[in-house]
């Protein structure tokens, strides 16, 4: 696809941070180039999606970058949706989840020339009750609680994170799962719930490790009830990318799902919490995006 014009949706509030040195690394990389940008800054209303639906409409960019983090990719997937364009990110969130799955660098320069020359890789994204978008990682219970915290948190980043985390691990509770598969009901108690696309988090714990975002399937990983003190067996395995191994965990390969969520515990889609469904239907699109990733010798590891 062609990469002549390029639209930046700008969070300004993503993950506390300082834009200005993106913008002005930006104006640098671009000033010696033959291609054009246009800027869009979201103003966290109701309002944002409408204008910047047109503002893709008047410029009909190339290219249409998210820059901020897991909510800001996902605000973009929305606006491009079945539309023959590139997806761009720019990772100036909290987490940064996606980008790290592909291995896309923080460091602003690097960012901004892979958009320039980057391969095209194919995305699947997942559709969750038939309206949310979730191309990373969703979650039903613990993590789902943290990020609820997070977001009625003023600290931010991944400080205020892990304090969530810790608040919330110290009054961890199993509840009720049913889930439908292939014709089959079975009933689980579980801490946590997953929907994955990915593998693993923006902070590099591995939840998946067979997932993969092009392979048009998805993933459930089940956390099992477990005793406090196996919280640090579990964190241990996840960054090593064992998860596997750890008898509190069961993983599930399907293309399509229904969780019964019968405790009515809340639900988070790629970072934004979404309430508390009774049901949880998940179903997937191969292919439902082209994004610009690193070329594979230049990918940097999970630590990056």
């Amino acid at each position: 696809m062609n990469r002549e014009k390029f639209l930046f949706i700008i969070n300004p509030i993503s993950g506390g941070l300082d834009k200005s040195k993106f913008l002005n690394k930006l104006n640098q990389v671009f000033q010696n180039q033959q291609k054009s940008f246009e800027l869009f800054e979201t103003q966290g209303t109701e309002d944002d999606h409408i204008n910047a639906q047109k503002a893709i409409e008047k410029l009909q960019p190339d290219v249409v970058v998210a820059v901020g983090g897991d909510g800001t990719c996902n605000f973009v997937a929305e606006l491009i949706i079945d539309k023959q364009v590139l997806f761009g990110i720019i990772p100036l969130g909290s987490a940064n989840g996606l980008a790290r799955e592909l291995n896309i660098s923080e460091n602003h320069e690097l960012a901004i020339k892979l958009l320039l020359n980057g391969i095209e890789k194919p995305l699947d994204a997942l559709i969750i009750n038939d309206k949310h978008l979730c191309l990373h990682l969703s979650d039903i219970g613990l993590n789902a609680k943290v990020v609820k915290r997070f977001e009625e948190e003023k600290i931010r980043g991944k400080f205020g994170y892990l304090r969530q985390f810790i608040r919330e691990i110290i009054h961890i509770t199993p509840k009720k799962y049913q889930f439908e598969l292939k014709g089959n009901e079975f009933k689980k108690k579980a801490n946590m719930v997953v929907i994955a696309n990915a593998s693993k988090y923006g902070t590099g714990a591995v939840m998946n490790p067979i997932g993969k975002i092009d392979d048009g399937k998805f993933e459930i990983c089940i956390v099992k009830p477990f005793p406090k003190y196996a919280i640090f067996s579990i964190a241990y395995h996840m960054f090593r990318g064992t998860i596997k191994t750890s008898p509190y965990i069961k993983i599930i390969s399907c293309k399509e799902i229904i969780i019964h969520n019968l405790q009515k515990e809340v639900l988070q889609v790629d970072g934004e919490v979404i309430g508390y469904p009774t049901t949880v239907k998940v179903t997937i699109k191969k292919h439902a995006f082209h994004i610009i990733a690193p070329k594979p010798s230049t990918r940097t590891s999970i630590l990056g």
